[in-house]
This record gives C-alpha cells, sequence and structure tokens, in this order.
C-alpha cells in the first residue's frame, strides 16, 4: 500500500506507542456519533491497572467483532491481556457494559512492512452476542464496480469510530486531542481513489471542510451508502498522514483476499 517513508514511520511510531498501545486512526473534524452507528465499538485491554481503550472495530456477526490486524500486537507483550469490547457511546470504566472476548485470530496473511496486500483484519469472538445488529458488508468487488460505472466520483463515506480528534503540536512531544474519554464520533469524507486492496478518502478538513481519520479508530467502519443502506465497504487500515490532514487509507472488505478471510465468521452476501 505504502512504499517505506514518512507513512510507515508514522505507523512504526503508532504500532511503538501502541504496545503501550496506540492504534492509528481517530475521527477529525467530527461529532459525536450518539447512539446512531451502536455496532461500532472499542476494544479494551488491561496491562495490571485496569481496562484501557485500544483501537475501534465493527460488529460482522452476534458475537464476532472486526478489528485491524496492525491493533493486536499487544499479544507481544505477555502482561497485556484482551478484556474485551464496549459499545456503549462513551466508554467508562466505571459504568460500562463490556462483553468479555474468548478469542482473537489475525489474517494469517497480514504483514505491515507496507508494500502490497497488508491483509489488515483480525476477528475477537465475543462471549455473548452484542445488543445491536451486525454491520451490512458488501458484495464481491462492490467498489470495483462501482468504480467502472462512474459511481465512486463525488461520492462521501461517512466514517466512525472512537478516538483522538487530532494531534497537538509544539512544547514538546505531539499528544493527542480529546483521546479521553473514548467517545464514538462520525465524520464524512470524499472519496479520493481506489486501489486493489485501498479506498482511499480525502481527509484534509481544511480543503474539504468535511472530516477524517487519526489516531484511535482503526478497524472501525467507513459506510457508503448503496441504495438506502449503510454498507461497510472498508476498516480504517495503516497509513495516515503524521499531522491528520491529508488522506485515509482504508482497508476495503469487497476484495477476495478479504473475503477469503472473513468467510470464515460469517456469511458473506
Amino acid at each position: 500500500m505504502h512504499k517505506r517513508g514518512p507513512l510507515f514511520v508514522l505507523f512504526a511510531l503508532l504500532f511503538t506507542l501502541a504496545t503501550g498501545v496506540v492504534p492509528a486512526g481517530a475521527i477529525t473534524n467530527g461529532q459525536p456519533d450518539g447512539t446512531a452507528h451502536p455496532n461500532v465499538g472499542v476494544i479494551l485491554l488491561d496491562s495490571g491497572s485496569g481496562p484501557r481503550r485500544q483501537c475501534s472495530g465493527v460488529l460482522i456477526a452476534p458475537t464476532r467483532f472486526l478489528t485491524a490486524a496492525h491493533c493486536t500486537g499487544f499479544l507481544n507483550n505477555p502482561s497485556v491481556a484482551l478484556v474485551g469490547v464496549t459499545f456503549d457511546p462513551t466508554y467508562n470504566p466505571s459504568t460500562s457494559t463490556v462483553i468479555p472476548a474468548v478469542s482473537l485470530i489475525v489474517d494469517p496473511l497480514f504483514d505491515f512492512k507496507g508494500f502490497g496486500d497488508l491483509h489488515d483484519l483480525a476477528v475477537i469472538t465475543l462471549a455473548n452476542p452484542a445488543p445491536t445488529a451486525p454491520v451490512v458488508l458488501p458484495t464481491a468487488g462492490l467498489l470495483d464496480q462501482l468504480a467502472a460505472q462512474g459511481g465512486l466520483r463525488g461520492q462521501t463515506f461517512t466514517n466512525v469510530g472512537y478516538g483522538a480528534t487530532g494531534w497537538a503540536f509544539g512544547g514538546g512531544a505531539p499528544t493527542f486531542v480529546e483521546f479521553n474519554p473514548a467517545i464514538r464520533r462520525i465524520a464524512t469524507s470524499p472519496f479520493m481513489a481506489l486501489e486493489p486492496n485501498v479506498l482511499r478518502l480525502q481527509g484534509n478538513t481544511n480543503a474539504t471542510g468535511e472530516g477524517g481519520t487519526c489516531v484511535g479508530d482503526s478497524g472501525s467502519a467507513s459506510y457508503l451508502n448503496v441504495g438506502g443502506t449503510d454498507v461497510a465497504v472498508a476498516i480504517v487500515s495503516i497509513g495516515s498522514d503524521a499531522r491528520c490532514v491529508a488522506n485515509d487509507p482504508t482497508y476495503r472488505l469487497d476484495t477476495p483476499s478479504a473475503r477469503a478471510f472473513l468467510g470464515q465468521f460469517v456469511a458473506l452476501p
């Protein structure tokens, strides 16, 4: 997807922060989503001091929660445990309902080196069914078909996820803006480009007046309204620019490789 360069360095920084563990991707220039997208949730980890937020993700079946594979680097640290997932619009450690995680399966072909198909997918199995309906997944090759018909040009996509609203620079190391509490937010982004495994959205809020993703909601969904139905066509993946102001690469869910992995967990349309 990307050559080794600034984007790869950014991911390495985010991944290093992440196992202390900070993910890539969060809503910028958006607003609280409330209960509009109840099937988008946030993953919780525990490194010994109680649950804390990690990446976002989306429900694809009653007990199956999809997220980005690069969010699972915490497994390399034996002192960090996967707790579960909450779908509360705002995560509160004292009051939020958390569904425990039973297992985690990462696409065995995942490779975050930044070349070709990253296979950036992982599925968490939940102990109990989530109290909401799963997302609608795309049919095979949906985005390619729309592109061939000129149906992506000028389209607006909806991003939903938890996380920071951006970075604050100056006066020391960069910090996340509004990273806590974890609030589910929504923003819209115009179509930018379609690649074999990546849907690239325009995240330059200054140019578009809309929004994008930044640090905090990798694994969450990017939706396209198709025939009156919001379809989760991609998930937030690796590679947003350092200041979260340029473009948002999202990992497509309609490709053969994505469907080969997802089909193990859910009946695909």
